[in-house]
């Protein structure tokens, strides 16, 4: 029986792309990236090429965490093997690998040395690698037969409504009022890192749930890495994208005892009643479904106060026209012992990893399944 790199080299070469020349060097990345598709990452999860997940990969994959040589990350999980081949083309399209195709009608040469850089930092080291494996490509492609069309994956009509999820902190200094971190898990996990991981599932959760309903959604996180941004530059992602929506994902802390669910919106506000209702619709999703997996916690219900995130200026609000409804969620008190324990990323042994996961997806999801009630 082939193996299961044999079984995508043969599929790939019956699948038609625009440019059929570039099919042995990017099989020869595969060669690279999955080890002959030995790797962990191309065995469970279909991902030979290393695939880091973005939100532009909705309807080619899903998101699942993933130890790479560089640390956790997520990473694309394909469900099958056109699946992994359509998302890495569109992987490509892209912002970092924008005009690769003027390179491509010159020569895969010319691909790889566009392509390669900017996909491994190794630079030219890897574009040399990739190369020496494209003569053992060409031979596994030349085994396949002929080519049938893929099925493309729908695309939802109309001009999308935009949402902008503003993950609290970041960094490693106080930028524009915005402080690096605040809360900290009793274990060390800081508040910076809960809220990246539940703005990226929240994200993906809003994108997959608005494609299954043929709904055009964008989402736009106002940070997707550890950086800080000004509290007044995260309300201005809402105003430059003219997003309806805006919310900022926090945790709190106190005297390790504490425990609720609250939901902030800003004191002062031209659109008050909008905020409210947009707010209480977030704080009853989140609170029911932490209530779920621990009784224990408390509605903090929806309270004001004034906050730069969510300032009606910078957020491009006046008393004339205000179209973006906004709030703060602090999802619960990360400082004690329970909630450490129900959410933390890194906790000890697989199992808890999993639950933990999954128990963080619920509330993501929740989080998004209020952001969709909203629009």
């Amino acid at each position: 029986m082939p193996s299961l790199f044999e079984q995508l080299a043969a599929r790939y070469a019956t699948i038609p792309i625009t440019f059929e020349s570039l099919k042995p060097v990017t099989v020869a990345q595969w060669v690279l990236e999955s080890g002959r598709g030995t790797s962990d990452l191309a065995r469970d999860h279909l991902n030979f090429a290393g695939l880091k997940w973005r939100s532009e990969m909705v309807g080619f994959a899903t998101p699942v965490q993933y130890d790479a040589h560089d640390g956790r990350d997520f990473y694309c999980k394909f469900a099958s093997l056109d699946d992994f081949i359509l998302g890495f083309w569109r992987f490509l399209a892209r912002d970092p690998y924008e005009g690769w195709e003027e390179h491509a009608k010159k020569s895969p040469d010319h691909f790889i040395d566009f392509v390669g850089p900017i996909y491994n930092p190794s630079g030219q080291a890897y574009v040399d690698q990739v190369k020496l494996l494209v003569p053992e490509a060409t031979k596994l492609l030349s085994a396949a037969g002929t080519a049938s069309t893929p099925v493309p994956v729908p695309v939802p009509a109309g001009r999308p409504k935009v949402i902008v999820i503003d993950p609290g902190h970041g960094g490693t200094a106080i930028v524009g009022g915005s402080s690096p971190n605040n809360a900290k898990c009793p274990n060390g996990e800081l508040e910076k890192n809960w809220t990246l991981d539940f703005a990226k599932r929240t994200q993906t959760a809003v994108l997959t749930k608005a494609l299954a309903a043929g709904t055009n959604i964008k989402v736009i996180l106002t940070r997707d890495r550890d950086v800080n941004i000004g509290l007044s530059a995260r309300a201005n992602v809402a105003r430059a994208n003219g997003a309806s929506l805006f919310l900022s994902i926090h945790f709190n802390g106190f005297n390790g005892a504490v425990r609720r669910v609250e939901t902030l919106i800003g004191r002062s506000n031209v659109n008050a009643t909008d905020d409210k209702k947009f707010a209480q619709l977030v704080q009853t999703k989140v609170f029911d479904a932490i209530e779920k997996m621990d009784p224990s916690t408390k509605d903090g219900g929806v309270k004001e106060q004034s906050l730069g995130a969510l300032s009606d200026i910078a957020l491009g609000n006046t008393v004339a026209s205000h179209p973006c409804r906004a709030c703060m969620i602090e999802v619960e008190f990360m400082d004690t012992v329970a909630v450490c324990n129900l959410f933390s990323i890194n906790p000890s042994g697989a199992a808890a990893v999993a639950a933990n996961a999954a128990r963080r997806q619920q509330v993501a999801d929740a989080m998004a399944e209020a952001l969709i009630a909203a629009l």
